[in-house]
Order: C-alpha cells, then sequence, then structure tokens
C-alpha cells in the first residue's frame, strides 16, 4: 500500500519533467521506479505513460530526441514487457515524419498494420493534431508521386485520410442543416407549439442578488445571448469559458478604470476584484520565476516540491482563479459546513468565512482541474471530432441503444482512445499551493474602508485567524465586514461551475468509464473522489466491457432534449421582482422578527434556554431565507439565459448506480420550480389517453394520489373553472401587490404549485384547441412509485401484506402507507396517553400524516434514530394554531420527536415484518464482512506478532547480559536481534496497526453487473506545515480503516439504492428502443402523456424481470463466493468446571495434561488478541453476561455434601461425550459429572496412597526395630518386645528374614507398595485425553448462551463461564423464509406506478 503511494507520487513528478520539458529526468524517475518496485510498476504503470514519455521525447528542446525516442520504443516493448498500442504509433510516425525521417514512419507504420492496428485508429489518435496530420498526408501524397517503395501503403493512407474527410463533412454538413432546427434560437411555430405566446423571448430584467457566485454565472450566461455562434461552437465556448471570459473582463475592467460608464455597468464587487489582479498576477509571476530557478539549479529543494507544477498554469489564469475561487467559497461559506459546523459559528459568534483546509484544498483542485483542462484541449483533431459527432448521431439516432452496436463501439472506442494520463498532485503538494495562493491573496487584495469621522483608507479584503470550535483550533478565512456587505456573507448558495450548465447539444455518448457527457472533458462516470477503491474498479469493469448497460441507461438520460415553459417563467419572473414569498420563492428580505429577550432572562434558566432556542432558530431561518434567494437566482438566470435554446442535461450516477444529472444548479432533479420550469422540447400528440393522464397528473399535484384514477378525473372536472382561470392569469396583479381583499389563487394550494400551473395552463391550451386529442403536448406526466424501498422488500421478500400496502398487488384503489403507519402509530399513542404518558398527551389527536411521511420514506433507506427525530422536529415545529402561533413549546420538541420517532419505528416494524427481517440479515451480513479479513492476512500477521515478541525477547535477554557484564549493545548488535527496528520501522509500525484493525468493505454485484463497493472508512489525517497554518486534512491515498458501523447500517439502502437504480437503467433503455421521450427522478419517470401506458407496461415488465430473479439468494451466493476465504472475529464463553471442595489443584494439573504446546497457545493468544482488538475497533456492544468485563464468573459455592448430593460418579473410561451442538446443556451438565469423577477419583487416590504410604511406613519401621533388638545379646522380656504383623512376624519366624536379608525384604515391600499405588489410577480413573471444550459464540449462541448463564445461578450447574475471543470462518445465516405473493401480479396493479 505504501509502495503503490510512492509510485503515484513519483509518476507525478515525472510527468511534471515531461510537461516542463525536462525529458531525460523523467526517463530516469522511470527507469528508477522499474528497479525500485517493480511488482508495483507491473500493477500501476501501462502503455499511456510510456506514450507520454515517447511524446515528451519528441518535444524536447532544445532539439527534439529522436534517435532516444526509437530506443525507448525497443525499450518498453523488449524490457518492460509494454504492448504498444495505436497512439503509440501514432506518436511515432507524428515526430518522425515532424523531423523528416518519412522512411522510418513508413517502416513504423508498416509494424503498426502488422501489430493489428489501423491507419484510421491512427488518425483517431489525439497525439495527432492536425497540422500532424497534414503532414503525414503530404508525405505520403510524395511516395505516390515519385512512385518509390511504399506506394502501396501511401496509396492506403490517402484513402483512409479522404474517407475520413468525407465522413468529417459528411456528419458536420447534416449536422450543420440540424443545428439550424435543433440549435438554433428557437422560431414563432416552435414557440407555439410549447406555449400560447408567440414571439422569440427577449431578455427581460431580473432583481438578481448580489453575490460573487451569481455575478460570475451572469457572466458566463452571456454568451447564450448573442447570435454569432450556435450549436456544437457555443456549447464548446460555454464550456471554456469559465475563467477566460471573467480574466478578459477583470482586464477590460482595469483598462477602463476611469470610464463613467464603468460604475453604471458593473458592480462594485468586481470592480474592486478587478482591482486585485495586477498585484496578485505579479506574485504569482515572481514565485514561478522562483520555481524555474530551483527546477534549474535544484538548489531549494523545499520549492522544488511544489514548484514544478505551480509552474503549469498561466499566472494571469491562476491569479483568476485563485479570486474568484475564495469570492465564492466565502459568499457560499455555510454551504461549506455541516449543520452542526454552522450552528457551532452561529451559537460562538465566530467570524464566519470559510475553514482554511477547506478553502486551500478546494483552491487548489480548482487550480489543478484547469491544468488538466489545458492540456486536454491540446490533445485533439479534427478526426477525434468527427468521431465524437458521429457516436453522438448513433446516440439520437437511437441505433447506439442497440447492446450490440453499442458493445462493438464501446471496444472500437477503447482501442483508439488516448486513455490520456493525467498525474495526480500529492497531498503535500495540493496543501503547499493551495496555502501559497491564499498567502498571495490574503496580500494582495485590498478594499477601501471608511470609518466613522475618518478618511476612506485601504484595509484587508479577507482575513486569517484561529478560532476554537467545539474544542477544537480551526483556521478561518473570512471576509471584512465591508466585503461581507457587498456579497452578503451568511450565504450558502451553492458553488457555480460555467462548465457544468445544462447543454445545447446532445452529450456525448458514454464509451468508457471516464469518456462522456460533456464535450471537451473527461471525468468519469461515477461521483467518487480520486485514488478511491471504487474508481480502480470501475476502471477494470470498464475495461472488460460489463459497464454497456449501465452507460446506455446513462445516456437513454442524457439525450432527453428540454425547453424552458415561457408562461410558468413569466410567472416566477413577476414573483421574483415583486420581492414576496410566494410558492417556495423566499422574499427578498426575511420579516421575521428577532426574538425579544425574556425580562427574567437573568434569573430564570428556562427562560434563557428557550431564548436561546429562538434565537437560534431565528438566525439559522435567516441565513437559510438568503441561501434559498440565492440559489433561486441561479435558476431563474439559467431558465431566462436559456430561454430559446434547447437544452440537454448529462448524467452520471453516484457508487450505488443511481444517476444524476451533472449540471448542478438547474435541472429536473431540482425542486418544484425547477420542474415547473420544464418541459420536453419535442411535443407529441395528446390523444385521449393522453388527455386522461394529464388529468391525473394534473391530480396529483394537489395531493390527490391516494384516490382511485375516477375520483381524480372527477377532481379535475369539478375544477375546471379555477383551472382554466389559472391559466389565465396565474399571478393576479392584486395579490401580488397584497391589495385588501385580493384572492389567492387557487393553484397555490397544491403540493406541487408550480408544476401544478404547468399543468393547468396545458390543459387548458389543450381543452381550447379545435381538437384536443391532436394538441401538440409538451408537459412532462409523472408515474411514481409508493415507498419505493418497501415496494423492493415486498417483491424480494414476496410479502403479501407489504405488497397490498404498497401498490404490488392488484387493488380498487391506491393504498397509502404513510396513513397505515400514522393509524398504527396513533393507536400506540392513545394506548399511551391512556396511561397518563407525558408526550403521549400532548401528541394525541394532533399527528399528521405529513409527520410521519419523511421518516416513513427514509426509514427503509438507513434513516437512524436520532435522524428521525430531527426530521420530525422540523415537522412538528410547523404545526400552528388558527392564530399562526406554534402548538408545540419549543422546550418539548426534542422529547416529542424522539417519543414519537420510537412510535413510527414500532409501527413500521409491526406492518413490514418481511421487510424488517431482510433488512436484519443485510444489516448482519454487512456486520461480518466489515470486521473480517483473509486466512492469508491472519496468518501473516499472527507471523509478524509472534516473531516479533521472539525478537523482543532476544533483545531482553541481550540488554540483560550485557547490564550484567557492564557492557552496552551498538545499534547493528540491536538491528541484529531486532530487524524491524531498522529502516521502514514508522512504516511497519503503521501496517502492523492497520492489521489490529478491519479492512474488508462490503462489495456487491447490482443486477446490471455493476459492482458496488461502500467506499466508508475511518480517514487518515495529515498534518501538512504551510506558509499559512499547520493544515490536516484527509489523505484519500494512505491506508485506512473501515468504519465498520457506517458499512453496517449504511449497506441495507445502499443495497435497495441498487435495486432502484438498475429498475431506472432497465426502464430508460427500454423506452428509449420504443421511441419515448423519457426522464427519471429515481423512482420517479416522466414521459409525453400519449406515452404513458406504453412507459407504465415497461415499468412493470422491468420491475417483475428483475425481481424473477432471486437477488437474495444471489448476494448470498456471491457473499460466500467473494469472502469465501474470509475469518470473522467472534466472542465466545467458554464453560469452565470448578468446585469449592478442591484444595491441591489436582483438576488444574489434569488441565496442563490436555493443553497445547507452548507455540500453539502463543499463536492461540495471538489471535485472540488480534480477534478482541477488530471486534473493539468495529465499536461493537458485548453486552451479555455483564457487559465486557474480561471475565464473568458465576461460581456456584457449594460444599462436599451438597455437591455429593448433586453429583454422580461416572466411568470415565467408557463414558460417551454428548455433542455440544446437539445438546449443550446435556454436555455442560457431563462436563460437570466429569469433572466431579475427577475430583473425587483424585481425593481417593490421595487418601489411599496416603494409607498406603503409612502403612508402609509402619511396617519397614517396625521391623528394623525388631531385628536391632533381636540382634542384642540378651533377649527383652515378653513385654518389651517388639510386635510386628503377622506378615513380617512369619517371615522372621521362617528365617525369611535375617540381618543380611533384611535390606531387600523392605525394598520388596516398596515394591509392592508402589505396586499398588500404580493401580490406583486404573481403580480410580482421573485422566480424560478427550477434549471437553465447550464454547459458545455470542453471535450465533445468545439464546442459549443466556439459559446456561440462568442455570449456572441457580445452582443447576457448577462451572463458570469465562470469555475469550477467536476468528472463525466467515458464514452467511439462512435468508428469511419468503412469503407467497405472486411477483406476475405487478404487470396487473393499476396503481403500482400511478
Amino acid at each position: 500500500m505504501h509502495t503503490g503511494k510512492t509510485v503515484t507520487e513519483q509518476l507525478s513528478v515525472m510527468q511534471s519533467c515531461l510537461f516542463n520539458g525536462n525529458t531525460e529526468q523523467a526517463q530516469r524517475i522511470l527507469v528508477g521506479m522499474y528497479q525500485l518496485y517493480p511488482q508495483a510498476m507491473q500493477e500501476v504503470v501501462d502503455v499511456a505513460i510510456h506514450n507520454e514519455i515517447l511524446s515528451g521525447l519528441f518535444r524536447a528542446k532544445p532539439r527534439p530526441l529522436v534517435s532516444e525516442a526509437l530506443q525507448w520504443y525497443d525499450v518498453m516493448e523488449n524490457q518492460y514487457a509494454i504492448e504498444p498500442n495505436s497512439n503509440t504509433f501514432a506518436v511515432l510516425i507524428g515526430g518522425f515524419v515532424n523531423n523528416g525521417m518519412q522512411n522510418v514512419a513508413l517502416a513504423l507504420m508498416q509494424e503498426m498494420l502488422r501489430n493489428g492496428y489501423t491507419i484510421h485508429g491512427m488518425l483517431l489518435s489525439s497525439y495527432l493534431s492536425d497540422e500532424d496530420i497534414r503532414k503525414i498526408e503530404n508525405m505520403a501524397k510524395d511516395v505516390v508521386n515519385k512512385g518509390e517503395d511504399n506506394v502501396e501503403l501511401a496509396s492506403m493512407l490517402l484513402g483512409e485520410v479522404k474517407s475520413a474527410e468525407d465522413n468529417i463533412s459528411a456528419i458536420t454538413g447534416d449536422s450543420a442543416e440540424q443545428e439550424s432546427v435543433e440549435h438554433a434560437p428557437v422560431t414563432l411555430d416552435e414557440l407555439a407549439g410549447i406555449s400560447n405566446k408567440t414571439g422569440a423571448y427577449e431578455r427581460q430584467q431580473l432583481n438578481s442578488t448580489n453575490v460573487a457566485g451569481i455575478m460570475q454565472l451572469k457572466s458566463t450566461l452571456e454568451s447564450l445571448y448573442l447570435n454569432e455562434l450556435h450549436g456544437y461552437n457555443l456549447q464548446v465556448r460555454l464550456e471554456n469559458d469559465t475563467y477566460d471570459a471573467a480574466l478578459a473582463r477583470y482586464r477590460e475592467i482595469n483598462e477602463k478604470r476611469n470610464d463613467p460608464l464603468l460604475s453604471a455597468n458593473t458592480s462594485a464587487l468586481r470592480r474592486l476584484s478587478a482591482s486585485w489582479l495586477p498585484k496578485l498576477e505579479s506574485m504569482i509571476e515572481e514565485e514561478q520565476q522562483r520555481c524555474q530557478v530551483a527546477m534549474e539549479g535544484h538548489s531549494d529543494k523545499d520549492r522544488l516540491k511544489y514548484g514544478r507544477y505551480f509552474v503549469q498554469l498561466d499566472a494571469s489564469k491562476m491569479a483568476t482563479v485563485t479570486i474568484l475561487e475564495t469570492l465564492r467559497l466565502n459568499a457560499t461559506s455555510n454551504g461549506l459546513h455541516s449543520q452542526s459546523e454552522r450552528q457551532n459559528l452561529l451559537n460562538q459568534k465566530a467570524s464566519g468565512g470559510v475553514f482554511a483546509s477547506t478553502l486551500v484544498t478546494k483552491l487548489s483542485k480548482a487550480i489543478h482541474n484547469e491544468i488538466r483542462f489545458e492540456q486536454m484541449k491540446k490533445r485533439t483533431n479534427r478526426h477525434v471530432f468527427g468521431h465524437r459527432l458521429s457516436l453522438a448521431r448513433l446516440a439520437t439516432s437511437g441505433k447506439l441503444f442497440n447492446m450490440a452496436v453499442r458493445r462493438a463501439k464501446m471496444r472500437e472506442h477503447r482501442e483508439h482512445s488516448a486513455d490520456l494520463f493525467l498525474d495526480e498532485w500529492g497531498l503535500d503538494t495540493r496543501i503547499r499551493i493551495g496555502s501559497l495562493l491564499v498567502s498571495m491573496l490574503l496580500e494582495s487584495a485590498r478594499i477601501p474602508e471608511r470609518r466613522d469621522g475618518e478618511a476612506e483608507h485601504m484595509v484587508p479584503a479577507f482575513h486569517h485567524k484561529l478560532e476554537f470550535l467545539n474544542g477544537r483550533r480551526h483556521g478561518l478565512v473570512y471576509p471584512s465586514s465591508t466585503l461581507r456587505e457587498l456579497f452578503k456573507s451568511d450565504s450558502s448558495s451553492h458553488a457555480v461551475t460555467a462548465r457544468h450548465l445544462p447543454m445545447l447539444v446532445p452529450p456525448r455518448p458514454w464509451m468508457t468509464y471516464n469518456s462522456g457527457g460533456y464535450l471537451t472533458r473527461d471525468e468519469p462516470c461515477m461521483r467518487i473522489n480520486d485514488g478511491s477503491e471504487q474508481l480502480r474498479l470501475l476502471k477494470h469493469a470498464s475495461n472488460e466491457d460489463r459497464l454497456s448497460t449501465v452507460l446506455a441507461g446513462l445516456d437513454a438520460l442524457g439525450m432527453t432534449r428540454w425547453a424552458i415553459n415561457r408562461p410558468v417563467f413569466e410567472a416566477i419572473r413577476k414573483v421574483w421582482n415583486a420581492g414576496r414569498e410566494i410558492a417556495e420563492i423566499p422574499a427578498s428580505t426575511y420579516n421575521e422578527p428577532e426574538p425579544v429577550k425574556p425580562a427574567d432572562y437573568d434569573e430564570n434558566p428556562k427562560a434563557r434556554i428557550k431564548h436561546h432556542l429562538e434565537t437560534r432558530e431565528w438566525m439559522n431561518g435567516r441565513a437559510n431565507q438568503h441561501s434559498q434567494r440565492c440559489d433561486c437566482n441561479y435558476k431563474i438566470e439559467i431558465a431566462q439565459a436559456f430561454m430559446n435554446h434547447p437544452m440537454y442535461f448529462p448524467h452520471n450516477m453516484d457508487f450505488r448506480g443511481r444517476a444524476y444529472p451533472i449540471p448542478p444548479h438547474f435541472n429536473h432533479l431540482g425542486n418544484d420550480m425547477c420542474r415547473g420550469l420544464l418541459t420536453f422540447h419535442e411535443g407529441r400528440p395528446l390523444t385521449e389517453r393522453g388527455m386522461h393522464w394529464l388529468k391525473i397528473h394534473l391530480a396529483n399535484l394537489f395531493g390527490k394520489d391516494k384516490m382511485s384514477h375516477d375520483e381524480r378525473i372527477a377532481f379535475v372536472e369539478e375544477n375546471k373553472a379555477k383551472i382554466m382561470a389559472a391559466a389565465d392569469d396565474p399571478i393576479p396583479a392584486a395579490f401580488l401587490n397584497d391589495e385588501p381583499g385580493a384572492v389567492r389563487p387557487w393553484w397555490l394550494d397544491a403540493d406541487s404549485p408550480w408544476q401544478a400551473l404547468a399543468a393547468c395552463i396545458e390543459y387548458t391550451d389543450a381543452v381550447r384547441s379545435p381538437d384536443p386529442a391532436a394538441y401538440i403536448s409538451h408537459l412532462h406526466i409523472h408515474q411514481d412509485g409508493t415507498c419505493n424501498g418497501l415496494q423492493h422488500y415486498a417483491a424480494m421478500g414476496r410479502d403479501s401484506k407489504g405488497a397490498h400496502e404498497v401498490n404490488l398487488a392488484t387493488s380498487d384503489r391506491p393504498q397509502d402507507v404513510y396513513s397505515g403507519i400514522l393509524r398504527v402509530a396513533e393507536r400506540y399513542v392513545n394506548e399511551d396517553a391512556e396511561l397518563g404518558v407525558e408526550e403521549a398527551l400532548q401528541l394525541k389527536n394532533r399527528l399528521t400524516r405529513k409527520i410521519v411521511k419523511q421518516t416513513v420514506m427514509t426509514n427503509v433507506y438507513g434513516v437512524t434514530l436520532m435522524g428521525a427525530k430531527e426530521q420530525i422536529i422540523a415537522r412538528l415545529r410547523e404545526v400552528k394554531d388558527e392564530n399562526g402561533a406554534h402548538v408545540f413549546d419549543i422546550m418539548n420538541l426534542s422529547k416529542l420527536a424522539l417519543y414519537l420517532a420510537k412510535k413510527i419505528f414500532a409501527s413500521l416494524g409491526e406492518m413490514f415484518t418481511q421487510a424488517q427481517e431482510t433488512q436484519n440479515w443485510l444489516n448482519e451480513s454487512a456486520r461480518r464482512i466489515s470486521s473480517s479479513m483473509t486466512r492469508a492476512a491472519l496468518a501473516d500477521t499472527i507471523k509478524m506478532a509472534a516473531d516479533a515478541r521472539k525478537s523482543s525477547a532476544r533483545l531482553r535477554t541481550a540488554v540483560k547480559q550485557a547490564k550484567a557484564a557492564g557492557e552496552t549493545l551498538d545499534c547493528d548488535e540491536v538491528l541484529e536481534l531486532w530487524p524491524d527496528l531498522g529502516p521502514g520501522a514508522m512504516r511497519r509500525k503503521r501496517l502492523d496497526t492497520l492489521a489490529d484493525k478491519p479492512m474488508t468493505p462490503v462489495a456487491w454485484t447490482t443486477p446490471l453487473g455493476m459492482t458496488v463497493l461502500q467506499p466508508y472508512r475511518k480517514m487518515v489525517t495529515r498534518r501538512v506545515a504551510t506558509n499559512l497554518q499547520n493544515i490536516n486534512v484527509h489523505d484519500v491515498n494512505m491506508p485506512a480503516q473501515i468504519n465498520s458501523q457506517k458499512q453496517k447500517t449504511a449497506f441495507p439502502p445502499n443495497f435497495v439504492h441498487s435495486l432502484d437504480a438498475s429498475h431506472m437503467v432497465l426502464s430508460a433503455i427500454e423506452c428509449k428502443v420504443a421511441g419515448l421521450v423519457f426522464a427519471s427522478v429515481h423512482d420517479s419517470y416522466w414521459t409525453h402523456a400519449c406515452d404513458v401506458d406504453k412507459m407504465n407496461s415497461i415499468l412493470r415488465e422491468q420491475f417483475v424481470k428483475m425481481h424473477k430473479q432471486p437477488i437474495m439468494a444471489n448476494v448470498k451466493a456471491e457473499f460466500e463466493q467473494r469472502y469465501s476465504d474470509h475469518m470473522v472475529p467472534i466472542v465466545v464463553w467458554d464453560y469452565v468446571n470448578s468446585f469449592s471442595f478442591e484444595k491441591n489443584g489436582e483438576l488444574k494439573g489434569s488441565q496442563k495434561r490436555l493443553s497445547k504446546s507452548g507455540h500453539e497457545k502463543q499463536a492461540e493468544q495471538i489471535e485472540a488478541d488480534l480477534a478482541r482488538k477488530h471486534i473493539e475497533s468495529c465499536d461493537e456492544t458485548e453486552g451479555v453476561l455483564g457487559g465486557t468485563d474480561d471475565l464473568v464468573q458465576m461460581q456456584i459455592e457449594v460444599n462436599d455434601q451438597k455437591l455429593a448430593e448433586s453429583m454422580e460418579v461416572v466411568d470415565l473410561t467408557s463414558i460417551e461425550l454428548i455433542d455440544p451442538a446437539q445438546d449443550l446443556f446435556g454436555a455442560a451438565r457431563q462436563a460437570d459429572l466429569i469433572a466431579y469423577t475427577q475430583s473425587v477419583n483424585g481425593n481417593r487416590i490421595k487418601d489411599e496412597r496416603r494409607a498406603l504410604m503409612k502403612t508402609y511406613r509402619e511396617r519397614v519401621s517396625q521391623l528394623r526395630k525388631y531385628m536391632t533388638q533381636m540382634a542384642k545379646k540378651t533377649a527383652p522380656s515378653e513385654e518389651d518386645k517388639i510386635k510386628l504383623c503377622a506378615a513380617e512376624q512369619a517371615a522372621v519366624d521362617s528365617k525369611q528374614v535375617t540381618q543380611g536379608t533384611l535390606v531387600k525384604y523392605i525394598e520388596n515391600l516398596k515394591a509392592e507398595r508402589d505396586t499398588l499405588i500404580d493401580g490406583l489410577d486404573a481403580k480410580y480413573p482421573v485422566k480424560f485425553d478427550r477434549s471437553l471444550a465447550i464454547s459458545i459464540s455470542q453471535r450465533d449462541d445468545k439464546e442459549q448462551l443466556e439459559q446456561l448463564e440462568t442455570l449456572i445461578k441457580q445452582g443447576k450447574l457448577a462451572g463458570r463461564l469465562v470469555k475469550g475471543h477467536k476468528f472463525t470462518e466467515l458464514t452467511f445465516d439462512d435468508l428469511p423464509a419468503q412469503g407467497d405473493f405472486d411477483i406476475n401480479q405487478v404487470l396487473r396493479s393499476p396503481y403500482f406506478f400511478s
């Protein structure tokens, strides 16, 4: 892992050397990397990097290194085993032709053909400019004219060039004709087809918000009001003009600064920011010169680290980017912080602005992207452009949605694409460049300020300071008070990127993972971070042609052509300019009065807290109001600029496969106003069925979607007069001017008022037309799912009850899942109210569908209890009485919301049991995966730990010996004893630390064949010292442990999202093939009214087709295969027997005889240690049997008598062991009996051995005394005579024992004693060699574990439970049982989507 990071950074240095013309150093770096990291280079380096080297050799200064290029070509093939591609030959042929070596170029062309590449593919290489191709063509003409060798090859080349040029001319000719129809300003007839207002739209006055982002946006949109550019040329200009237009405008302002017209036509902020450009540009130029000196002399190593990148962009462009990005980020600073961070800034009255780390990283990313963009602009030619146009033509014709055609074109594109290698800046480089530019701006940006009684003077426009927030110190860059007034610092409007505007022409089709969308730049089709695991998976899947279906879906969505609904826009413009808050358009000023401090503020803590909460709410409201105003301004400005133009929204996707429009500010996924402003550019006859669906759509927008279709149509008929009145005069002047007695327009009461207005206008125009069925309709008609996540759960589990609740099953009228949950929740609340629960009493009879809807809708997508609480707080705060006062006290909101969230969760569990079981299975599977590691990794980790212990022990011994000898160990001796302390010790320590942490993310394959990898890790933070401050940033390139909790909780919603996305993509492709105009907002599908029936049929067919696959079984099988070699840590409880009457430790001794070897025991201990650390790092609670104590003992204190009454001795020689898996409690009881038998028999052996020893000693002692007495000359009296036992007396009398045989006789007695003692083991067996281990998994046997604990506490078992940890094979539980729902019912359900 560390090696890969080094390779990436060094390749970035290599690329910068090529950019700066230092080709020889670039070669040295690449050769050195191959020598140092051969394996990593094989994994990371491909032909694209070698093509860059070859290209750099031909561009070298002061002269091209031609012979070196040919040598490198041989080296890359023969030494590095890199196969050349068409781009390799394009670089070589173009290079040799440019250097007058035509013969070499022709020889290489022949070799190219032999290798299977074509001249057509060579011409499509972006390494060749139009000038290069012209020279190659002239070379071929010379060969043909002179009749030299290779005439056939030259003729083939000329033929290919001519064929390509003819195709380009045909395509561009066709596109030029199409532009006059498709891309020119909308004609009168077309406008009449879209709305009842004729005449080309003329730009109207908008009271725009004076925010830096708005100014930048309006500057970019100027191109759309020009008439000299149309179609592709205008689109390219829009994509290119982000900073070029701003730079040109700045220079114009500075040149005409004394012009009196300047003040009238230019905002103060623009004039001010333009004045910063010259000094900042000069400072950047000076730094670039210092960087050049450092690169030439290698004297300033610190500057050299970033200098090679800092010189790659023109100083004026870099200064412009710095000014605009800093202004934008400060003007939109609220959007850069989380809700909690914004709240802290408000609570602590911080300076606002933007975190320095955020500003630095975003600014450096903008600079890096601009450098990349400038590089890509240089890599194109007419043939590449023509190829892109031909692909776009195939896509717009629909042929590219034939999957066989698409796959063939994708293979061709991969073969011919340049696969441009773009360097990745290292973290240090990014931070240093960003902080350097911020520091320069802080020094150069000045603003005039006038204080009371003082003359105007220049002060810094931005300030940098360190502030403590939440106990941590953060660097903030914030605007001065004067500058804050210019762009209203509390704005949280979204960032404006001109290259992310809607497109004027169809997007480039997605041919690979990073080729599609906008015309002039390549970006991944997935929204992921640089260097992420998902990006590598995505590239691999693209190369293996596993993304064709997903990319076809993105193209189907991106090819939809949109237009602006002019009547709706006019109504919105009136409301906007009036400054009133109407239908989600915020007022121009925040009119809510600031809360007044209560009189008892100082004395009453509750009053103080309440005032604090109300003030915080007011401040948030003020910030949000202005944020929404700016956001609305963006949308209206874009809509007006595109009024005379068609629009396309190129799409990409998130890591789950969900599609999103790339233009962030204005698209059909936006709010109600955005959707109301948009219509399909293409119109289609309404038809009778279309009128039917138009009426249903109109009723849906008024919240009547839970009525039957007939009831919805009746609603429209009943309100026909109101609908037509709304269309005729949407915003009456009396209402707009707030005149007394003015009537509120009826359409404003709709759930989605602007979309309702658009539908009212469409319905009215159709009804008034001569033939409503023939009316050309442009309105998008929606078909929405019912809590789509629950629909997927019900389908996967074949849950009949759940399917009925979410309209998968046939029914006479649509079911309302939110009302159903509301009824259950109300029942719970009423029951608690009867018991006097305070929260229930306050909520009783006040719950509504709106309060519960958001929580129900997001529950299936993983909302937490705390997240649900915040949702409900917002809904409860909206509840007001007839006087407009809040019903619920702000002091009680948190308590009420938490109570209600729990009741809603309980209601969901009651209504959707099957979904809950499926969700639990997904949760548990993700938990196991995210805490697992491979067998090989586990073995390596155990071995590393064991080796480290041995080395440590050897070192300790050597240190003790040296100390005893009065010596010291030198470094070489220490390293010999413990090599890990040598070079790379920090890296090894880092890897050892990661070995203790889980590293396995959850991955699965969607029904479309796309692999999804959850990206959640605990990011590694690095501190980078800069001239601005020390900056802590997340390093995405550093290996980091898995965020196991996030992996677990996010998997169920992400899995359902991936199913949702798969259904949408499949439906989009089928609709495109069927000729429908199609759009989607996740689980809401749009088409023309006349095509709703067709679309409905496709939606149902694709849903059924997808769910006829065994989705859950497939996921389980994939997990079992993908993680087959993984081990997962678990908590185990060992049942150990111990009896109170044991005093001499014999039982422990018997266990020692059964213990493993020292080596095995050490490995077991290391594994247990590792398992414990993994579990702890996963933040898993082990809350059973007394919590997380290392030893939990429930030993029953018993005496011998009580134990004897409850226990019995068993025959250890013939006992059959009970399998704990079959009968855990029987096995535990048997273990007790075995342990008891061992204890009793051990005591018997001790007692009898002691008796035998005593008898032996007594006999020997008496015998020796007797023999001594008998040896005396005088015989003892009968009274004094020692008496022997019968056996010894008989032996003495028979002369068997004499003075000479006494020793031998005693030896025989001893042997007899030993024989009897040895026989005790057989008489009273205590050895039991078979395993008695009873280990209970806390994860798998929790219920049995608790029962075992109960039996121990009751005295029915005499053992104890000791907790341990270990790794076991990763397995997955059985899937929840499926219900009996017939999935084919979806095909007949009228309200599945409606």
